[in-house]
């Protein structure tokens, strides 16, 4: 019962979008009376409102969580595929998150939703996304509704229960198992929440269903994240549903059988090189109103889709190559019984969503779902920012992907005031400015350099440092021969260099010396970390620790796990070492090319920094850094600011430049959230603050909105 929100359950709220998609069966109002709502310890009895029913939110003690349990007037129908609340709060930030509860029989049903602060803001949740707990009875037999709202800190607030009803989707989205997904059911779900969180900024209503696909009568559209392996009984349930009218959206598969019912064949599976990576979706809105001119998308690996002869295909997106110019290679076809995509679903930037509700509406105009409204309104920032603000921007590739290289990209932040470029330049030791693969080798690092003088833009070289992806593979092959990476606790290779090793800190720190001296403006590490408690347990860090501490292990790596008796002396050295290694880059660099400025990317809270042995407040206080770059990737205004709380709590502003999610994997800001992160630092006078990361999405249609 007394389970917390998590960051996992990431589906958002649909604001006021029309739910034409979908039919709605209210169960409140009619509100009970306030005496028949049972209030928990410590909390305030709930007030009957005009407008609804208020909860007052008052965290003055030591009680981490406020909840009301409501009497519920009407059963939830069994055709039910999603509940939805409309609630208001005017000020989340007392509030780490909301869960809601529904009893039924002798147990529970639990779900997280995604929560913003606002007037009447709508929270959605698929059936699929309610957890039992206990022993419940149906999910449609649930009489109470419990709400809860966790504490952040100390503070109050009031939340306003507007209305709760039940939906019944005409859309659905299939999550898939081992069935369809063998062996990679845990990727399967991450495809799954990456889909969830599309279609919910696409306000397309959906319901979340497993692939046993036993139930599609009620379905008009169904979208297929990841299904790589259709079985005949599941193959013959698409088949059936396309038989009767409905539609498939359909991501990164091979399936002959199931591409033709859609007209289609699916291509072979091509293989880019990491250096030469598709980087766009190129769309045609002439093909398909309401769909953007491009949506970010990374990969190395697609299976395009082609047309069967005699069918009615619109190549609706190409991809762009690792330069940016656009392809003739498919990277989604639209059939009038589906799309078929080459890869996975791009994340949840707003011109994936936008893609997704054009296709939606192009496919099944019936379900009345409305456009997006246009997102080319100016986000104008609200303070003039001070001379030395530092605006920069993650580039996560060592190359401009710009048809115009290093001088195309860099025309366009300087026109947008981006003043500083941090490039991944450096991989665990392997430089990455080389260019390898197929191409003819070129250095782009002077290129890059030239260009950067001629736009008055600063460079500092990214370097990931013990993690091994990206790292040149026959480097990898020599360091596992070696003996030289992590190991977790069971004896496995992780594929990480093991920091107590001092051939392996002087192979990092060679690199980042022989980068200083090239004429970088800086050096940026990232990665500067273990994964958290999955390592490091190799002989050399069990040797250095005893060494630390003067004693041996009686029992290795059972005393220093969590739990453990020596946990806390092992988290500290851990801790120490990272610091020690931060010490020896900072002394490096400074004998090397002492203007050169040294910055870390960092967790955004220091107590989940240090449990990965990242004590970068330590690092600011001896002056071991110039800045630090907290990871502030968050589309939640309450954990954002909480974020930059504990942030300015440890270290002074002026070296803090945080980082703003517009295209990371945790979160995909549009420019009206960006802008108000971005006020936030302002107000606090830090030194700065970095997107993550350059892309389609931040060049062409955010940092344009916000800078226009």
């Amino acid at each position: 019962m007394n389970r917390r929100p998590s960051a996992l359950h990431l589906l958002a709220g649909l604001g006021a979008a029309s739910l034409a998609a979908a039919a709605d069966t209210p169960l409140l109002p009619p509100f009970p009376s306030a005496a028949d709502i049972r209030a928990g310890e410590a909390t305030a009895p709930a007030e009957a409102a005009p407008d609804g029913l208020r909860l007052p939110v008052r965290f003055d003690g030591p009680h981490d969580r406020l909840y009301w349990d409501i009497p519920l007037p009407a059963r939830i129908p069994k055709t039910a595929t999603a509940l939805q609340l409309i609630l208001s709060c005017s000020d989340a930030s007392p509030l780490r998150g909301l869960s809601l509860h529904l009893q039924s029989g002798s147990g529970w049903y639990n779900a997280e939703p995604a929560f913003t602060p606002g007037e009447r803001q709508r929270l959605d949740l698929p059936r699929g996304r309610f957890l039992p707990e206990g022993n419940p009875g149906p999910w449609e037999n649930s009489r109470t509704l419990r709400v809860s709202a966790w504490k952040q800190a100390a503070g109050t607030t009031l939340l306003t229960l507007h209305a709760f009803s039940a939906r019944t989707d005409a859309v659905a989205l299939v999550r898939a198992t081992d069935t369809t997904a063998p062996g990679e059911a845990a990727f399967a779900a991450a495809l799954s929440d990456r889909c969830a969180r599309l279609l919910a900024k696409a306000a397309i209503p959906f319901a979340l269903i497993d692939d046993t696909l036993d139930a599609l009568d009620p379905y008009t559209l169904l979208f297929l994240p990841y299904a790589p392996t259709l079985p005949a009984r599941q193959l013959d349930r698409l088949t059936r549903f396309l038989d009767r009218n409905g539609r498939l959206i359909v991501f990164y598969n091979a399936s002959p059988q199931l591409a033709a019912h859609l007209g289609l064949r699916p291509g072979t599976w091509q293989g880019a090189e990491p250096a030469q990576a598709w980087s766009a979706l190129a769309c045609a809105p002439s093909l398909l109103p309401g769909a953007p001119a491009r949506v970010p998308h990374v990969t190395t690996s697609i299976i395009p889709p082609f047309a069967l002869p005699g069918t009615r295909v619109r190549t609706v997106a190409t991809w762009a190559d690792d330069t940016g110019r656009v392809t003739d290679l498919p990277a989604c076809l639209l059939t009038p019984r589906g799309a078929w995509f080459a890869h996975i679903p791009p994340l949840a930037y707003p011109s994936a969503a936008a893609l997704l509700n054009a296709l939606a509406r192009d496919l099944c105009p019936e379900l009345g779902l409305p456009p997006l409204p246009p997102s080319t309104a100016p986000a104008p920032l609200p303070d003039a920012p001070s001379a030395a603000e530092l605006r920069a921007a993650w580039n996560p590739l060592p190359t401009a992907r710009h048809p115009r290289g290093w001088d195309g990209l860099l025309d366009q932040l300087a026109a947008r005031r981006i003043n500083t470029l941090f490039v991944h330049w450096q991989s665990a030791a392997t430089p990455l400015h080389t260019r390898r693969g197929s191409r003819p080798s070129s250095d782009t690092l002077d290129e890059a350099l030239a260009a950067a003088a001629r736009h008055t833009i600063a460079l500092h070289a990214w370097a990931t440092c013990w993690t091994l992806e990206g790292a040149d593979p026959a480097l990898v092959a020599r360091l596992t021969r070696e003996g030289r990476l992590m190991r977790d606790a069971a004896g496995n290779t992780l594929p990480w260099l093991c920091p107590s090793l001092p051939e392996n800190r002087a192979l990092l720190i060679d690199g980042l010396r022989a980068l200083a001296r090239r004429g970088v403006a800086g050096i940026h590490l990232d990665y500067v970390r273990y994964p958290e408690t999955a390592g490091c347990y190799a002989p050399a860090t069990r040797k250095a620790f005893e060494a630390a501490r003067g004693a041996s292990v009686a029992a290795w790596p059972a005393d220093v796990l969590p739990g453990g008796p020596l946990a806390a002396p092992f988290a500290e050295f851990r801790r120490a070492a990272m610091t020690a290694f931060i010490r020896e880059v900072h002394a490096a660099l400074r004998a090397a090319a002492p203007k050169v400025r040294l910055s870390a990317a960092v967790f955004p809270t220091p107590a989940a920094a240090a449990e990965r042995g990242q004590a970068w407040p330590d690092w600011l206080r001896e002056g071991l850094i110039d800045f630090a770059c907290p990871m502030t990737y968050t589309e939640n205004p309450a954990d954002f600011r909480a974020w930059l709380d504990q942030c300015l709590a440890a270290a002074p502003a002026d070296k803090l430049v945080p980082g703003l999610g517009t295209g990371a994997d945790e979160c995909q800001l549009d420019a009206a959230t960006a802008a108000a992160q971005i006020a936030d630092i302002r107000r606090h006078r830090l030194a700065g603050f970095a997107f993550f990361a350059v892309d389609d999405e931040l060049t062409g249609s955010l940092l344009p909105r916000l800078f226009p």
